[in-house]
């Protein structure tokens, strides 16, 4: 069976690289019908923060991913001791009793020598005897990998191809830090190999770190799982995705008012070669059942800003149901301090929906549906202040008092004050719009007339005569 898992570390918010990754690892686990994993990676303990899992948790939930087993690392130690103590037994790990300040001498040879640093080894030749006695002086220790000498470890990766690296490039590596936590190499493979992870999917960065893994697999006699490493995201000036190109993370767009439909299809289309042609826009049940690795390009994608938004913006006008929507609006409207009658905002979206891209956006776009008090631009009362704005006001007011207002209705009596006052169309939509909404561009006079209540409609229309005498 195909397992595949997720293992981020609770460090910061969900970055848009790692949820292409979870988002990867969790379609190519259900294509094949196996088992997707998460596992929350939190041997830092300095840097991880309860804060930072639960939020990590609520995004990827969010996105629409969901896990069949879920394991966080800082509740394994144990386990991690237990294989630490079978390397050292065998002879593939030793323990380091180098001082901080002796790996930092070291360090600084070799960058006035001018060549890569790595660790001496000068702990590696210790005798049962020597390391003994420094345990009983109460020496403190790291436990260190054994890394056999002038070894070229290779290995097929599913997106990158062939992949060759000598371990004279690292040298004997910590498994152990001196305080007892382990690290990451170590209880990665540990892990992987007792969730029985058949396929590890993750970033090109971690490239590097999978000649470790594969001798610590080696050494504990599991079998090695498949690697696939994904290429980088980049921004669109070519350089690699940061907070200088703008939000980087899931937690960014969500409080922008992205869909998670939208970013969970747009984040597959960086660096997938999706066999469809032009089509962009895939259910979740149709990139499961499309996503093979071999699709996924080797070289790096760019992520654009304003296709997301444009996507995001089909699944506004034209994909999610209806009540999807309302649901999805109802807290960005809350949180701007308005408050609203479920039903009346599903007649509002109803007619708006295909006006703004982001749920941020629909609110303050669609603030005269909801506004209690219209507040006038500068430009709204120029055009309330000019010769003709009080006339088609008061000529309007006359005319929609009695019977029922609607957006038919409203069209008809614009042409009619047009005609008797020997106005241009804009002259009268314009101080319709200025008076009703208090800007001089938005939402459309009939579509607001549509839904508002008539009352409120009124109401504005006697303020802005007032307002203009």
């Amino acid at each position: 069976m195909v397992v595949s898992r997720f293992a981020p570390s609770p460090t910061g918010y969900l970055h848009l690289g790692n949820a292409r990754t979870a988002i990867f690892s969790y379609l190519f686990a259900r294509h094949h019908g196996g088992k997707f994993i998460l596992r929350v990676e939190d041997t830092d303990r300095e840097r991880s923060t309860k804060e930072f899992e639960d939020m990590l948790l609520e995004d990827l939930r969010w996105l629409g991913l969901e896990w069949d087993e879920f394991y966080r690392q800082s509740d394994r130690f144990d386990l991690y001791r237990d294989y630490a103590d079978k390397l050292v037994e065998s002879g593939h790990a030793y323990p380091c009793f180098c001082s901080v300040e002796e790996l930092e001498e070291e360090k600084k040879r070799a960058e006035e020598r001018g060549i890569p640093y790595r660790y001496s080894g000068k702990c590696r030749v210790l005798n049962k005897a020597e390391v003994k006695e420094l345990k009983k002086r109460g020496k403190g220790y790291a436990l260190r990998f054994r890394v056999p000498d002038g070894r070229v470890v290779v290995f097929e990766d599913l997106i990158k191809g062939h992949i060759a690296i000598n371990v004279d490039d690292f040298g004997d590596f910590v498994i152990v830090r001196s305080d007892g936590t382990p690290t990451y190499n170590f209880v990665v493979v540990v892990d992987d190999a007792l969730m029985g992870v058949t396929h590890v999917i993750r970033g090109e960065d971690h490239i590097p770190n999978t000649p470790k893994q594969i001798l610590i697999y080696e050494a504990l006699g599991f079998p090695l799982p498949r690697f696939a490493h994904l290429p980088v995201i980049l921004g669109e000036d070519r350089s690699k995705l940061s907070k200088r190109h703008g939000a980087v993370s899931v937690r960014n767009y969500r409080e922008e008012g992205y869909v998670p439909e939208a970013l969970f299809n747009y984040l597959c289309l960086l660096g997938w070669s999706l066999p469809e042609g032009e089509k962009e826009v895939f259910s979740k049940e149709e990139l499961v059942s499309l996503f093979k690795l071999e699709d996924v390009n080797s070289s790096p994608a760019v992520f654009s800003k304003e296709k997301l938004r444009w996507l995001n913006g089909v699944y506004i006008r034209e994909i999610l149901p209806l009540e999807q929507l309302v649901e999805d609006f109802l807290p960005f409207l809350q949180s701007a301090g308005y408050s609203a009658d479920r039903e009346y905002v599903k007649k509002v979206l109803q007619k708006t929906r295909d006006s703004f891209e982001t749920l941020k956006e629909g609110v303050e776009r669609l603030k005269p549906f909801f506004a209690e008090e219209v507040i006038y631009s500068e430009e709204a009362l120029q055009v309330l202040e000019s010769e003709s704005s009080a006339m088609v006001l008061s000529t309007f007011l006359q005319r929609v008092r009695d019977g029922e207002l609607s957006g038919e209705r409203v069209k008809t009596i614009a042409k009619e004050i047009q005609k008797e006052l020997g106005l241009k169309a804009k002259d009268v939509w314009h101080a319709l719009r200025a008076s009703l909404t208090g800007e001089t561009e938005g939402v459309g006079v009939d579509v607001l007339c549509d839904v508002l209540p008539k009352e409120k409609v009124l109401q504005r229309l006697v303020k802005a005569i007032k307002l203009v005498g």
